[in-house]
């Protein structure tokens, strides 16, 4: 454990080198975004140059690193360019709803996913399979950007059964507007996260149901839902990984989700901060998503040595 700690920290700090290289060799110049409109000639020149000096950016970038790198050390991501606030409160501020949204879709998703793959796994080549598996196809074929978009004109254009955009009304915030407001996105980025979770576990359950394990099971009079419940139990083992890492992939497409239902999480939060050219809190964002990759890594190993007895042998 304590070699897969240490390459996660080489691996944080290669990313940290890379997103800070990237985000300050993009196009734009995050001074010019603030520059007030009825500066001319040389009052802008001179608002460029203070402005530049007070934000660091008049350094060469080799100096701005590593002063920026020694405040992530100590926890300090610096300073929005847009807002001045402190980047780790901008990015803790829309932390909980992203979380909200997220973690919702990712349960609901997978309570759908697992009974969903059994099912069609135990009938296979019947109806049931065909219909859950064309309906995962489906589901995974349109893009989350496309799905949201058709929910909002049915569900609130159409139907006026739900809300569009935001996360409250407004003088609302009490748990039940929150709520509706909730199951719009929600029930979508569910979808895309059971699509191809059902796939994932109705391979794993056909592949495990055809080992000798389960046919010993048969043979000794267990009966199919006991070969059922050996088999799922292996092929949860894999679905925990598959569930570790897909979740960075998760935030990226809840990204375009929030952008499209104005929800007020760290996805909004990024594209406008890569609108307004705002350095720190783009990579802050990045920084975050980095983190949470290898954390879920190591949950899962962490997952496999408690659920794997074998694993546990072997350490």
């Amino acid at each position: 454990m304590s070699g897969r700690l240490l390459s996660s920290a080489v691996i944080f700090v290669a990313i940290a080198i890379g997103l800070f290289a990237l985000v300050h060799a993009a196009p734009g110049d995050p001074v010019e975004m603030t520059l007030p409109p009825e500066l001319s000639g040389a009052d802008r020149e001179a608002y460029i140059a203070a402005r530049r000096r007070e934000l660091g950016l008049d350094q060469p970038v080799l100096v701005q690193f590593v002063r920026w790198f020694g405040g992530v050390l100590s926890g300090d991501l610096g300073y929005s360019f847009s807002s001045g606030q402190p980047v780790g409160q901008v990015l803790t501020d829309r932390l909980g709803p992203t979380m909200l949204l997220m973690g919702s879709a990712l349960v609901i998703g997978t309570l759908i996913a697992v009974p969903a793959g059994i099912l069609a796994a135990a009938r296979r080549n019947t109806p049931v399979d065909y219909a859950i598996s064309a309906g995962s196809v489906l589901a995974i074929c349109f893009p989350g950007f496309f799905l949201a978009m058709l929910g909002i004109y049915v569900f609130a254009v159409q139907l006026r059964l739900l809300p569009s955009a935001g996360m409250t009304s407004s003088g609302g915030g009490d748990a039940l507007d929150v709520l509706r407001h909730l199951l719009l996105p929600v029930g979508l980025l569910s979808l895309t996260v059971a699509a191809p979770f059902t796939r994932f576990v109705r391979g794993g359950m056909l592949e495990e149901l055809g080992k000798d394990y389960v046919r010993t099971v048969l043979a000794k009079g267990g009966g199919p839902v006991r070969a059922v419940a050996h088999a799922l139990r292996n092929t949860l083992l894999s679905l925990i990984t598959v569930l570790m890492l897909y979740i960075p992939v998760f935030l990226a497409g809840a990204v375009a989700v929030e952008q499209v239902f104005a929800w007020p999480g760290m996805g909004q939060l990024s594209i406008q901060a890569v609108q307004a050219r705002d350095y720190p809190v783009v990579i802050g964002f990045g920084l975050y998503v980095a983190v949470l990759v290898l954390v879920c890594n190591l949950l899962a190993d962490v997952a496999y040595v408690i659920l794997d007895p074998r694993v546990r042998r072997q350490r």
